[in-house]
């Protein structure tokens, strides 16, 4: 999976702190055990870095990596529908197609690779606003596709109106992942395993 940068994992708790104070993100992430001492983390520059550095990057599980997810999970997928998180396992899957295991682009297959990244980011997009699906697939991404995505505007497009028949809007699913390839949201699977 490509990694994050440090800007890019703040700008991640700038989503999760919207609408309320780093204080508050502080105070949740510390009620998931993310990590022992609140003392100085008063911004969200100095959280990320706490939480940036007691996980290397959300590379190893510990309970600050844990904690990230489930917040970020509970972010994303309490505004996907069940159809939308079954349309974009499906493009997921298109993604993965044009990628070997190991994460590099198949030949002949940049193009298609492209079109594939374009279409599932804009379906994320339309469901849960451009920064958040620009930050979700990079979390997920392998790292060819993350140059792409970095490459790339951050697009800025109308939120769709919900899914009618998805009125009852499960807050129960989650985002899953699928560390060998792109990403799958996968409704049924916890946020990460605790």
């Amino acid at each position: 999976m490509a990694n994050l940068s440090l800007d890019e994992f703040e700008s991640c708790l700038g989503l999760l702190a919207e609408g309320g104070t780093p204080e508050k993100l502080r105070d949740k992430l510390a009620r998931l055990n993310a990590f022992h001492s609140r003392r100085g983390m008063n911004s969200l520059h100095t959280l990320a870095e706490r939480m940036f550095a007691l996980s290397s990057g959300l590379r190893r599980d510990v309970p600050a990596a844990r904690a990230f997810h489930a917040l970020w999970a509970e972010h994303v997928g309490t505004k996907l529908s069940r159809k939308a998180g079954e349309k974009l396992d499906e493009l997921a899957d298109k993604i993965n197609e044009n990628l070997h295991e190991d994460g590099a682009v198949k030949e002949g297959c940049a193009e298609s690779l492209k079109t594939s990244v374009d279409e599932y980011e804009d379906l994320l997009a339309r469901k849960v606003g451009g920064a958040t699906a620009r930050l979700d697939t990079l979390q997920k991404a392998v790292p060819a596709v993350a140059e792409m995505l970095r490459a790339k505007p951050l697009l800025d497009l109308p939120l769709d109106p919900p899914d009618p028949e998805d009125d009852e809007h499960d807050h129960d699913h989650h985002h899953g992942h699928d560390h060998h390839g792109h990403a799958h949201h996968d409704h049924d699977e916890a946020a990460e395993k605790d």
